[in-house]
């Protein structure tokens, strides 16, 4: 293969990974964008593996892409969408209807010291917390029995 043809091919696998990079912010999707930037999925992944410059440039896209999905979520969320309304078959308005769902995620994601599911608890320094379980017994046979338990979970270190 001569040079200068060899040069044009690379200068169109630039463009190529050029219009990938620009388009995957907007579609957020590989086969999506794929086919927007005019190839094929397979040779997404093979620049993702052979070209450590275009992965690095991926990663920024999929940052973007990240941003464009947020965006999203904060219209519907909170600005909400106008959702037609029919009324005997015809439409007969709009109503705004917003995404509780992609509300509480918002949240979740942007203050989760205030808005997660589950605290954990633990014991000094972050550790195990220690317990201790003292139980009173009155009566001899219940107190053998009980004692009897213990040396058996004691050498079966439960």
């Amino acid at each position: 293969m001569s040079k200068k043809k060899s040069e044009k091919i690379q200068h169109r696998q630039d463009w190529h990974k050029e219009r990938f990079l620009d388009r995957y912010p907007r579609y957020c999707q590989v086969d999506k964008t794929a086919k927007a930037a005019g190839i094929d999925r397979t040779t997404f992944y093979k620049w993702l593996e052979d070209d450590e410059d275009f992965a690095k440039a991926f990663e920024d896209a999929k940052k973007r892409a990240v941003e464009t999905l947020e965006a999203e979520a904060f219209r519907r969320g909170v600005k909400g969408i106008l959702k037609p309304v029919f009324y005997k078959g015809g439409r007969c308005g709009q109503i705004r209807e917003y995404s509780d769902t992609l509300l509480i995620v918002l949240l979740k994601a942007n203050a989760p010291e205030k808005y997660r599911e589950r605290h954990e608890i633990s014991g000094p320094g972050g550790g195990p917390l220690k317990s201790e379980l003292n139980i009173i017994v009155k009566d001899k046979e219940t107190a053998e029995m009980i004692g009897k338990i213990h040396e058996r979970t004691e050498k079966s270190g439960v």
